[in-house]
């Protein structure tokens, strides 16, 4: 839902910076909000470095896919970026140690065949010239890949993830208000009423990311990273169907077929 109103905003050619800083700021008091009530405050040296690097994965990530959905339809973009999690797979398999079953195996194939298969169009009714999209499709997936490869690297630390989370998103925050700083001093806060809706777009996504960020972690305590992070990135399913259904982004029979494979993936993945 998150990545799906942060579409909404594209849509509505609403600025990204005041769109982050809404986003930041209410995942921030989100994480602040549920570390008090939990009582997991620890806001040591080890925190603070894990989360900086957080929420640089985090911040720099959500500012290159806003960039890139731009550029390029969401039912592409997010699945595209969500491979990340084959990196993470594959650390988690070789740093880790993490070992799959049978079924466990068919379950996250069948997902990571269906996140390629979602950006293909035979028919290249949907095919993007624009070489820059590709470029920030790239980066942002590399850059998430820091934020949520981060937070297994934490948990193996023994570090809690609701404090790493904290500090992430208030690295966020700082790093949107200073470029909220720079774009209000060049000027470009001439349409107000853009800004605003950016702001509440951002605000309503940063509530959805701190629930979904907050179970990924804890899901992440309970089960191995090598299933927890194909079945986080079916995300882009949810962020793929609405703007198919409310932005009349179309999806090929092939596409079509990578999103059943998701749902079988999920199925199996559960046995």
């Amino acid at each position: 839902m998150s990545g799906f109103l942060m579409k909404t905003s594209s849509v509505q050619r609403c600025p990204v910076v005041p769109l982050l800083w809404g986003l930041y700021l209410t995942g921030t008091l989100g994480f602040a909000w549920w570390m008090l009530y939990t009582g997991d405050v620890r806001l040591d040296l080890s925190i603070w470095i894990g989360g900086w690097v957080v929420g640089l994965g985090s911040a720099a990530g959500n500012w290159l896919f806003m960039k890139a959905l731009e550029e390029g339809p969401a039912s592409l973009t997010s699945p595209l970026v969500n491979t990340n999690i084959l990196l993470i797979i594959l650390f988690s398999v070789i740093v880790y140690g993490e070992q799959l079953s049978l079924l466990e195996s068919l379950g996250v194939g069948l997902l990571l065949l269906a996140l390629l298969l979602i950006p293909i169009d035979p028919d290249e009714t949907l095919a993007i010239r624009n070489k820059r999209w590709y470029v920030l499709v790239f980066l942002a997936t590399l850059l998430f890949t820091f934020r949520n490869g981060g937070l297994k690297v934490t948990d193996e630390l023994n570090l809690p993830g609701t404090p790493i989370l904290f500090v992430s998103y208030l690295f966020g925050w700082i790093w949107s208000t200073v470029e909220w700083i720079r774009w209000r001093r060049k000027g470009r806060e001439h349409v107000a009423g853009s800004v605003q809706k950016g702001f509440w777009w951002g605000a309503l996504a940063g509530i959805f990311s701190f629930g979904g960020m907050q179970l990924y972690a804890a899901a992440l305590v309970e089960g191995p990273a090598s299933i927890v992070a194909p079945i986080f990135a079916t995300n882009s399913l949810v962020v793929a169907v609405l703007s198919i259904l409310l932005f009349r982004e179309r999806l090929s029979k092939l596409q079509t077929m990578g999103l059943i494979l998701i749902f079988a993936g999920l199925i199996i993945v559960r046995l």
